[in-house]
């Protein structure tokens, strides 16, 4: 079953890589099979040139003289793929993300959601992108995203905010499994691949189902909000982007349910690792999203509510509260 673990780890982009493995005589085998890899599972497979890429590939990896080297080469190769998504993280990076924390590995506070009450009425949720790769970091996140639903429930809220104007991607599950108790059970999100097949995650109890990532996404007390079928105002912009998109993209279709703001970035495709031989990850996009209606997506997400914002930060904000809370008040208008 194919399944994407969504991985954006763009402070990794600039990494100095300094370790090398000389293998010479593997160079090539390493090379042909990252690219079969690539032809069997991409996205891209078939609008691919394949014959022409193995050719520019190997050409271009003709000078490397150790595995380590070979990692511009798949990168440009992922280049000219097209897709836009996918990535190569390469040994050393995954074997430090594996060992260390978070804010070891970037000397960056991890991520985490906060909430607030807005005009003592609506229960607004800002969730911001994070990229963690151990487990237990994961699942705080989902944890804290439960605690705050709980919290804002017990203040009895007229409807609900979900903030993804700054979320630029990273882990999708254990955002989607922190707002179990808004979305409630069901497949809220699918995903179609290269032959147009798709196939959907399903929630239910406080479980994730149909996953291939490394984390048991389910929670042993899964909080239940007292009502259901609240309003909820989604908040996008231009920088709301991968992993975040799919988060947005799963409240499409929920009664009562809208999304304000801009057109979000774009990367509305998923990506599913590949363990390469030298513990190189090869990051590689194979689906498009897909809402609960069926709608496949791989570009941009709409909003149905457009925003005419300006240049000034703060009269974007208030515009943008000021659109969620009188949808709100109106749901069904």
């Amino acid at each position: 079953m194919k399944k994407p673990f969504i991985l954006l780890l763009v402070f990794l982009a600039s990494a100095q890589l300094s370790f090398a493995q000389a293998l010479p005589d593997s160079i090539q085998t390493y090379v042909v099979q990252t690219l079969d890899i690539m032809k069997q599972n991409s996205l891209k497979k078939h609008t691919t040139d394949w014959e022409k890429l193995y050719a520019k590939t190997l050409e271009d990896a003709k000078t490397a003289t150790t595995i380590r080297a070979t990692y511009p080469v798949i990168q440009k190769a992922l280049k000219r793929l097209g897709d836009g998504h996918s990535g190569l993280y390469g040994a050393e990076v995954i074997e430090i993300l594996s060992k260390y924390s978070y804010e070891e590995a970037t000397s960056q506070k991890l991520p985490m959601p906060s909430g607030r009450m807005v005009e003592g009425k609506y229960a607004m949720i800002t969730i911001p992108g994070f990229a963690a790769f151990l487990n237990e970091e994961q699942l705080a996140f989902t944890d804290s995203l439960q605690s705050i639903i709980k919290a804002l429930d017990a203040l009895k809220p007229k409807g609900w905010i979900i903030d993804l104007r700054n979320n630029q991607g990273g882990n999708f599950e254990p955002t989607m499994a922190g707002l179990l108790p808004i979305l409630g059970n069901g497949n809220w999100i699918g995903y179609t691949d290269s032959d147009g097949k798709p196939s959907y995650e399903t929630y239910k109890n406080g479980t994730i189902t149909g996953l291939t990532d490394s984390l048991e996404h389910t929670i042993a007390k899964p909080y239940t909000v007292k009502k259901r079928n609240l309003p909820v105002a989604v908040l996008v912009s231009k920088a709301t982007s991968s992993s975040g998109e799919f988060t947005a993209i799963s409240f499409v279709g929920r009664k009562n349910t809208k999304l304000i703001g801009t057109n979000t970035l774009g990367l509305t495709t998923s990506n599913q690792p590949f363990i390469l031989s030298d513990g190189a990850w090869l990051n590689l996009t194979t689906t498009k999203a897909t809402d609960r209606n069926g709608k496949v997506y791989g570009r941009s997400v709409a909003p149905d509510i457009a925003l005419p914002l300006t240049d000034d930060e703060d009269s974007n904000n208030t515009l943008y509260l000021e659109t969620a809370i009188k949808f709100l008040k109106n749901p069904k208008k």
